[in-house]
């Protein structure tokens, strides 16, 4: 039974998705592949799958220079990627630049074209990592700023799939200190923060989007 399934992987605020090609399940796995999907809102999950998931990773760098014009360092892995034909990780092209592929394994082919990444003949454990700039820092008010990543998702027909997400920024602790960061729950043993880091590890499934709040520190006057 021919079926279409999308795989969005979100990865930057209005626009970013990842498509695959139809392919086919056999008929005695669709049942219970159709029960695997989430219908429902943003759920988070307290223990993970039974079963490896899409393993989306972001390593952020807020630097001096990204609070003066938006840009900020990345370094994004995905792992267990969906053995499919064809997949596409399509950015913002307004707000991603210098994208760079650093590794690929279990893929027959990845190439960059403008703002998008087409990979090909994705197989069993199917993984990416790259490098890239992204325009995702804003400022919300003359004090503070907001870090705004997502949506991000993995969606089959009508429902979600299981997903995992690392978060990791760093930031510059002389000039801007961490506040909050929504919907990520800060009471479970995923979430650390320590001197210029916030890290966050844990499953969801839905729609999942993500704010930072950093505020500016004043400057110490000295006599």
């Amino acid at each position: 039974m021919p079926l279409i399934c999308l795989l969005l992987l979100s990865l930057f605020p209005w626009f970013a998705a990842a498509e695959e090609e139809p392919f086919e399940f056999p008929d005695e796995d669709l049942e219970s592949t159709i029960e695997a999907v989430n219908e429902g809102d943003l759920e988070f999950l307290l223990t993970p799958p039974a079963e490896s998931v899409h393993h989306h990773i972001n390593r952020i760098r807020i630097s001096e220079g990204s609070l003066h014009d938006g840009w900020v360092e990345l370094q994004q892995c995905h792992r267990h990627l969906d053995a499919v034909p064809h997949l596409e990780i399509v950015y913002h092209p307004q707000r991603i630049r210098h994208i760079k592929l650093l590794r690929a394994e279990n893929i027959g082919s990845s190439r960059v074209i403008d703002s998008r990444i087409e990979l090909r003949d994705l197989r069993q454990g199917a993984s990416l990592c790259l490098q890239a700039e992204s325009q995702s820092l804003h400022r919300s008010d003359p004090r503070s700023y907001q870090l705004r990543n997502g949506p991000y998702m993995r969606r089959f027909l009508d429902g979600y799939y299981p997903m995992q997400l690392t978060l990791q920024v760093d930031f510059p602790t002389d000039k801007i200190r961490f506040i909050t960061m929504r919907p990520l729950p800060l009471d479970t043993g995923h979430a650390r923060l320590r001197d210029g880091r916030v890290y966050w590890n844990g499953w969801f499934q839905g729609k999942l989007f993500t704010e930072m709040d950093f505020q500016i520190l004043e400057p110490v006057n000295k006599p």
